[in-house]
């Protein structure tokens, strides 16, 4: 699903020194003799005026990192080292304090909506501190992207995205706040003063208030592991990704790879402005194209309309299926709709297959020669492998499947757990974490098959091209078509 152009160009904005740093002319090639390899240039210019569209977009987008006084990506390394070790003994303090203030049983059962709301806040928190990575890592990537480094250098430079940012800023949020404040938090209230309670209170009392703060604390020590997780690897492959296209010196293909990516930090921010095509149908029949420009713009919409049109399911039953109750009474069509995932995910991933025969096709039957054909199918792998098996993960993988969760799992069952009996509660939300677990497993295991038959074809027939064998190329397309027939 597409964004429009000018929220990408906000977002590069907002996370480029606060302005546009002007991109170096110098052949990328070449040797680097100016400064520091580590040192990106610096030259800021301004846009003379702004749209409407603009003004109220740059309004709109906040971003919680700072880049001033940011000159090399050594500076930027301290800054990041800085902020997360203050946003972390921030928490930290907060909770000696909660710890010193509720120190009894009785304190704890005064002050339990005290202890309820911390376990919030460092939910709260940590999210905003792996957003803040995310930011700090898009920032990474654009300093070296507008560098004037060799390419070379651009190359070795990134890897120090992956030792700040997924190496020891992930492993920071894991250690100090899963394994440590959460950790902690269980010490002190579940194992400490609430089990020594356990002889001198009444029982049936004890034992809600035992119950209760362990389910709050797993809650929350899923929620931060699930919120770690997740980051860590999104940086991860973003850095995978950038280091990639930089290792092979594909920079339009490296800042494809960073607007993605800046999109899911808008979206993880709850700054996803699409909006969805009203008109969007679910129809995997291969649409008609005269020249590969023409397929490569049309597989990229067709994809994006079929899972717009998915979306728009998920919005009626979402909007049909709003309480508990409702829940309850329409398991099946909650049920069902998982499994409609995981087959529309699959139409999808086999038209895009269908399409890559349809691209193959067009460079063999070309006159180009099987040198220029082996350049070619370059085009083919960023089209359909990359491209195109991106948007499915991206927006039903990540995207619909965690906002299903999120809106059942995490919603409105665990919202209605004090007001039901305790099994029917448990049995639903049992129910729909299996249905989504499912789901995101077969997506996936789907999503990874394609991939790794799409990328074989690739793979295989340019081997042939190299070789200079067109007919064995045309073997090799042949069999992948009676594979995905």
């Amino acid at each position: 699903m597409k964004k429009s152009l000018w929220l990408i160009l906000i977002l590069v904005m907002a996370l480029s020194f606060s302005a546009c740093v002007e991109k170096t002319t110098n052949n990328d090639n070449s040797t680097n003799t100016n400064n520091d390899s580590n040192t990106a240039d610096q030259t800021t210019s301004y846009p003379e005026e702004t749209t409407k569209e603009e003004e109220k977009a740059e309004n709109e987008i906040s971003f919680s990192i700072s880049l001033d006084r940011i000159t090399t990506l050594e500076d930027l390394e301290s800054r990041i080292e800085e902020q997360l070790a203050n946003s972390i003994t921030s928490l930290e303090s907060r909770w000696e304090a909660l710890s010193v203030e509720i120190d009894t049983y009785d304190k704890y059962c005064d002050n339990s909506e005290k202890v309820s709301e911390f376990y919030q806040t460092v939910i709260a928190e940590t999210e905003q501190m792996c957003i803040m990575l995310c930011e700090y890592s898009a920032a990474y990537a654009r300093m070296i992207l507008d560098s004037d480094m060799s390419a070379d250098d651009k190359y070795d430079a990134i890897d120090g995205l992956n030792d700040c940012l997924y190496d020891d800023a992930c492993d920071e949020i894991h250690d100090e706040i899963y394994e440590g404040i959460l950790d902690d938090m269980n010490d002190h209230f579940y194992d400490g003063i609430l089990d020594d309670a356990k002889d001198s209170v009444n029982y049936s009392d004890w034992y809600d208030v035992y119950s209760k703060e362990y389910n709050q604390w797993y809650d929350a020590s899923s929620d931060v592991y699930g919120v770690y997780y997740d980051t860590s690897s999104e940086i991860y492959s973003f850095y995978y990704d950038m280091s990639s296209e930089l290792y092979s010196r594909d920079y339009e293909r490296a800042e494809k790879v960073y607007n993605r990516f800046l999109e899911k930090i808008a979206k993880s921010k709850g700054q996803d402005t699409e909006v969805l095509n009203p008109n969007a149908t679910f129809d995997t029949t291969l649409r008609t194209f005269n020249s590969i420009d023409e397929l490569e713009i049309i597989v990229d919409a067709h994809v994006s309309e079929c899972i717009e049109a998915l979306y728009a399911e998920w919005k009626t039953l979402s909007t049909d299926i709003d309480t508990f109750d409702k829940y309850m009474n329409s398991v099946d069509a909650v049920e069902e709709f998982h499994t409609h995932i995981e087959n529309s995910a699959s139409q999808i991933l086999v038209m895009i297959c269908n399409y890559g025969v349809s691209y193959a096709d067009l460079i063999l039957k070309s006159e180009a020669s099987t040198k220029d054909m082996y350049k070619k199918f370059e085009d083919f792998k960023d089209c359909i492998y990359e491209d195109a098996c991106e948007i499915v993960k991206g927006e039903i993988y990540e995207d619909l499947l965690t906002e299903v969760k999120k809106y059942y799992y995490d919603g409105i069952i665990n919202d209605a757990k004090d007001s039901i009996k305790y099994s029917d509660w448990s049995d639903a939300r049992g129910d729909t974490y299996g249905w989504w677990s499912d789901a995101r497993g077969e997506v996936y295991g789907e999503w990874t098959d394609v991939r790794g038959d799409l990328y074989s074809f690739y793979s295989d027939i340019r081997s042939e091209l190299y070789s200079g064998d067109i007919d064995d190329a045309n073997d090799e397309l042949q069999d992948f078509i009676k594979k995905y027939s």
